[in-house]
């Protein structure tokens, strides 16, 4: 039935939009769009309706003022085209209006040679926002929000609001709740998309009987407070145009709200200029950045002022919301909208109101938004926390993506419960809690105060414990230098694809493994290969054999040493940054000679004794596993790594019996590092300067890497039992049958 509409709509835009005026065909779009909702709106109300009932339809049930309707209805060919989509409609066994219009949004408008066609993407979902919640999802989270209001206040009505009401599964639920509990509701909804606005009113409407006064549903932008509020007639030409971040779209929301409930939107503020393009040009043609800048130089005038304007009003938006106290603690880093609007709800709750939200896990996790997450904890707004992981599509996103279900208050005066790796919405009431609070946050996570990424009791406890007994890394090694030195697109003039005197290689992250740099290359790989977006080099077969990794970047020797010049010492310690809490290892770390490396490495210098000693470390599974608990996101930084726990220094010195040899902790790790890097030549120098011994057989370099697994775990003071357990998480890298007989 979509198809059908699409190429409906396709058609008359084709016919009546001005084609080579970018703006002309989004108008027609959004305008073609409506009408169709309109009349499934309208059929739905009256299955007899024709083309001149549209207006009395929609305006008599309160769905739209008549100013609007009248604005709309003057499209060209409207009652042609109205006619058209309303005989179809008639041939259809109605479906869920709101499930029609997810579907809808799965697909995209395009320009191709003069004609206008619709193709599978989610270009202005993204730009929308418009990822709706499950109706049941949303039943349970408005529940439990109501209720928890409801327990310590009896006063009614109850204000209830939604600023991304989307296609009003919060509003109906909190309606149907109310009523259930004979509560009076006074519902508030806001969105920036016209059609999700029309299907909200149409269902609370046709739903509930109330008097509109009790039902308040604007078509907005609530993170542009504007007080001068345009006329309805002016917001809905702006969001027509595609402009929702245009000032014209700003309104002031209602404040002390009693209920705050729904699924904002996960999404920078920023002009997608791919995006953007992708309605008007092929992908060939806009792949690229500088593809884009030709595409753009060819356009015509009026199509650059419209792309500007666009790109304009992005940049006047966030101006406009870093200056605006109401965000002053979510308007941090790049915006993005989950943060601004946890904000908006907290800000917009009365004295005793209740707010439960979708945000994505990042709120809570990432160390951008540690000031604004340290103060919701600090003053005991959030009381509970629900972790969820979307590997049942709970949402039509990645299944690795995380989000969680937040509640805040203006005060509680509880610690916060949490509730952990939660995969369908039915656990929300009966997954068990664990409670934790400000203070402890911040002795897990010293540096941003954020959660862990933890899933039971028992990894909180191990956590506390490791804590309890060392000192952070930053604490430890303050003189510690990092770094992420090359930049393949700033360092883009001083970069060749090509070998050639005087240009050093660049060394890649894919080039890393476990207590080496040879485990992958880009030799005898095309071109088309190596340069591909994504580009995956070839493994290397034997790692201990002769062969080395060959690059595909190359950048010049000055540039080099100019970026190089506060790292002084021969080596450095070099880590892959983009990784995972939930590949086969997160921690992949070598020693190299002080070399060009681009940014997926991390790298660190400290004296040679204490880089062999952080290598250690950095590879065992015990502090890989530390790493999983504090890791949210794809990028293990320095931050990161500064708040870990570590051995003191003077441990490694312990003299204890090992596989028969008695000497410190520190020559048995070495003696094995030694023999892990034999076949390297460029570590020679650095091997020889340590003290070491000669393993009294040759052992596979798995099996040497787990006796130095067993090696820190004796740093760490855990014993045997927990390391295996540990090790029993890791099984992608250690079989279960290796777990139990290496440890």
């Amino acid at each position: 039935m979509v198809t059908e509409l699409h190429d409906r709509i396709a058609k008359y835009i084709t016919k009546n939009a001005l084609i080579t005026d970018w703006s002309s065909i989004r108008e027609y779009y959004a305008r073609y769009s409506y009408l169709t909702f309109m009349c499934l709106i309208a059929v739905h109300i009256n299955p007899d309706c024709k083309p001149e009932d549209l207006k009395h339809i929609l305006c008599d049930n309160f769905l739209e003022d008549n100013e609007l309707v009248e604005y709309i209805l003057m499209t060209k060919d409207t009652v042609t085209f109205t006619d058209d989509i309303i005989q179809f409609i008639n041939k259809q066994d109605i479906e869920d209006i709101n499930e029609i219009y997810q579907r809808f949004l799965a697909r995209d408008f395009i320009l191709k040679d003069t004609s206008i066609s619709f193709v599978k993407s989610k270009n202005n979902r993204d730009i929308l926002g418009s990822y709706y919640t499950q109706e049941n999802f949303a039943y349970e989270i408005t529940q439990k929000t109501i209720i928890d209001y409801h327990k310590e206040n009896t006063d009614v009505p109850i204000k209830i609001a939604d600023y991304s009401c989307g296609g009003g599964a919060f509003l109906v639920s909190a309606y149907r709740i109310c009523k259930e509990n004979k509560l009076i509701p006074i519902l508030y909804g806001y969105d920036i998309d016209p059609i999700a606005v029309l299907i909200t009113r149409f269902r609370l409407y046709s739903e509930t009987g109330l008097q509109p006064d009790n039902i308040h549903i604007l078509l907005g932008n609530p993170l542009l407070r504007n007080p001068e509020r345009a006329n309805s007639l002016s917001v809905f030409k702006c969001a027509v145009s595609g402009r929702f971040y245009n000032i014209q779209m700003g309104i002031v929301s209602e404040k002390n709200m009693d209920v705050v409930i729904g699924n904002p939107p996960w999404e920078k503020i920023r002009f997608e200029e791919k995006k953007f393009l992708r309605h008007f040009a092929q992908g060939a043609e806009i792949d690229t950045k500088t593809e884009r800048e030709i595409f753009l130089q060819k356009a015509s005038q009026v199509n650059k002022d419209y792309y500007l304007e666009c790109s304009q009003d992005y940049e006047s938006a966030k101006s406009a919301i870093k200056k605006d106290y109401f965000f002053k603690e979510s308007s941090c880093g790049e915006l993005n909208t989950y943060a601004l609007f946890t904000e908006l709800c907290l800000n917009s709750l009365g004295e005793t109101g209740v707010s439960g939200i979708i945000i994505k896990s990042s709120l809570v996790k990432m160390p951008v938004y540690s000031a604004f997450f340290k103060s919701l904890t600090k003053n005991n707004h959030i009381y509970e926390l629900y972790m969820f992981v979307n590997r049942k599509k709970i949402f039509s996103i990645d299944s690795r993506e995380e989000f969680s279900v937040i509640f805040l208050k203006n005060k509680s005066d509880k610690e916060i419960g949490l509730a952990l790796a939660l995969d369908s919405y039915e656990q929300l009431n009966h997954k068990k809690k664990i409670y934790i609070s400000y203070e402890l946050l911040n002795e897990l996570n010293p540096d941003t105060g954020m959660i862990p990424n933890i899933r039971s009791n028992k990894e909180l406890e191990f956590l506390v414990s490791i804590y309890k007994n060392h000192k952070t890394f930053g604490a430890t090694y303050p003189e510690c230098r990092f770094g992420r030195l090359v930049h393949l697109t700033n360092h883009s003039n001083s970069i060749l694809k090509k070998e050639k005197k005087g240009y050093l290689p660049i060394y890649e992250g894919k080039f890393i493994e476990l207590y080496t740099s040879k485990f992958a290359t880009f030799k005898d790989m095309s071109d088309s290969e190596k340069y591909k977006s994504k580009a995956t080099a070839k493994l290397i077969e034997d790692i201990d054999g002769d062969e080395y990794p060959q690059s595909r970047f190359y950048i010049q020797e000055d540039i080099w040493k100019n970026l190089s010049k506060n790292f002084v010492g021969d080596y450095m310690l070099a880590w892959r940054s983009l990784t995972s809490a939930t590949n086969r290892r997160t921690m992949l770390s070598t020693i190299l000679p002080l070399i060009p490396a681009c940014q997926s490495i991390q790298i660190l210098q400290l004296s040679n004794k204490k880089m062999l000693h952080i290598l250690a470390l950095f590879n065992s599974i015990v502090f890989d596993y530390i790493v999983r608990l504090k890791m949210a996101g794809l990028d293990l930084t320095q931050t990161i790594i500064k708040q870990i726990p570590v051995p003191d220094e003077q441990c490694y010195d312990k003299i204890i019996n090992f596989k028969g040899v008695d000497a410190p902790i520190e020559v048995h790790i070495n003696s094995r590092i030694k023999q892990l890097y034999k076949s390297d030549k460029r570590m020679h120098t650095l091997l020889e300067q340590i003290k070491t011994y000669e393993l009294q057989i040759t052992k596979p370099r798995k099996v040497i890497i787990a006796e130095i697994d067993l090696l820190v775990a004796r740093l760490y003071s855990i014993s045997e039992e927990d390391l295996r357990k540990i090790a029993l998480s890791f099984t992608r890298y250690y079989s279960v049958q290796e777990a139990e007989r290496l440890f």
